[in-house]
């Protein structure tokens, strides 16, 4: 993540809406002891999405499921599967 002070985003504005836009995790703008994260919509919506599919039982057990399965080496071959 990239840090910056809040004056320095006020005057940086470009810049930091840039590095928002390219940084992993987006910006953290500090203003009085106070810490703001600036991110860009698509990481937003990729958080949202992540968060939503936390959510789902049932989808976390099949995880769960399936990486059983592939520690005690129930796997499968591309082969296997396109046949």
């Amino acid at each position: 993540m990239y840090h910056v002070t809040g004056e320095y985003a006020k005057n940086n504005f470009s810049e930091v809406l840039e590095k928002a836009s390219t940084e992993p995790g987006g910006v953290v703008i500090v203003q009085e002891n106070k810490s703001f994260i600036l991110i860009s919509q698509e990481e937003l919506e990729s958080w949202i999405e992540t968060a939503e599919l936390l959510q789902d039982k049932t989808l976390i057990a099949d995880i769960e499921a399936s990486r059983q399965e592939y520690h005690q080496g129930e796997v499968f071959t591309m082969d296997q599967l396109l046949d």
